[in-house]
């Protein structure tokens, strides 16, 4: 599936927001005719909200009123769009059938169990009908994403050659290095043994003086290094360049090792000392136009269809009745009790 984009607004936020059509009896807009209530809006802001506080977002404190009227203002916004969008899908007889509903809801089932499915379904508050609903939605806003995408040209020479010219050095692969290593973890990273730092110390040296005589570094690193993530690998990671994550002392090391060299003094960091080896230099390299060029008319291609997306729901809202009764310029503000029937 294509990245999510500025059309699919309405359905990306999460699948929980699923809660439609509610019982309020405010109307907060209305879309050629079509009421969206206070309900309907009060129900998708909760679900919101809810996604965005597992997500780690800090909902609460000073600014907690100023980010629900913003978030409420989005929300509305989003349902506006929802409306236009299915509208259009409507008109354009893009509409799914029950059949390709149902085939993609059992899609969703055969990546676990029944209870599995029945026990997702309860964690986000749904059933299978508002599951049905999302799921219509979403193929209808797919079908009509593919629409659009199908009428955009693909990007000329010139574009790609351009596109090349400018930003070609994001391409380059800079230079690598393989390492393999072993940790003697101290406290904490000391796999449950609590080592002190002198333990740790004596240790990793009598594993160099090992390592000096000739022992196999990965059976090694198999038997004595408290990195988890590597040690059964012997002890090795894959190729990595500067500034991906690893700590000060363990990169400059790395960096400054010959090809198959090792420390003889251990590297002391944060989590120990390891003992390291290097065991490959990747030399960096710069790519020709032809060796990405798949890579950019990718990248092309994705902004342009992202604005054609965009202009389209433009030209929808544009060409529609909308009133946004909770928008600061409007003229229509909610009104108490007001019906949401015609």
């Amino acid at each position: 599936m294509r990245k999510y984009s500025i059309i699919f607004m309405s359905l990306m936020l999460t699948l929980a927001m699923l809660v439609l059509g509610g019982c309020g009896n405010q109307v907060v807009a209305t879309v050629n005719g079509e009421n969206i209530t206070s309900q309907e809006l009060d129900n998708e802001v909760a679900a919101a909200k809810n996604n965005l506080a597992q997500q780690g977002y800090n909902l609460e404190g000073e600014q907690a009123k100023e980010i629900e009227e913003m978030l409420r203002q989005e929300v509305l916004n989003q349902l506006i769009d929802s409306r236009l969008i299915m509208a259009e899908v409507n008109r354009l007889g893009l509409m799914p059938t029950d059949k390709e509903v149902q085939e993609a809801i059992e899609g969703i089932k055969r990546q676990g169990s029944e209870a599995e499915f029945k026990k997702y379904l309860v964690a986000n508050g749904l059933n299978e009908p508002k599951l049905e609903d999302f799921i219509k939605k979403q193929l209808a806003y797919n079908k009509l994403g593919e629409k659009i995408s199908s009428e955009v040209p693909q990007p000329t020479d010139t574009e790609i050659k351009d596109y090349f010219a400018k930003n070609g050095a994001q391409y380059n692969e800079p230079e690598q290095r393989q390492v393999s290593h072993i940790l003697i973890g101290v406290g904490d990273y000391s796999s449950g043994k609590n080592r002190t730092d002198m333990d740790a110390k004596v240790l990793a040296l009598q594993i160099v003086n090992k390592v000096a005589a000739g022992a196999d570094f990965g059976k090694l690193a198999k038997q004595y290094s408290d990195d988890m993530g590597s040690k059964d690998n012997g002890g090795q990671y894959p190729p990595f360049s500067k500034g991906s994550g690893f700590v000060e002392e363990f990169e400059n090391t790395a960096f400054a090792l010959k090809d198959g060299q090792y420390t003889v003094e251990p590297v002391k960091t944060t989590f120990g000392y390891h003992i390291i080896r290097l065991d490959k230099v990747v030399p960096a390299k710069t790519h020709t136009l032809d060796e990405v060029k798949g890579q950019i008319i990718a990248s092309l291609r994705e902004e342009k269809v992202m604005q054609k997306e965009y202009e389209y729901i433009q030209e929808l809202r544009n060409k529609a009745k909308v009133v946004n009764n909770l928008s600061k310029d409007s003229d229509n503000p909610v009104k108490e009790n007001q019906s949401t029937k015609e």
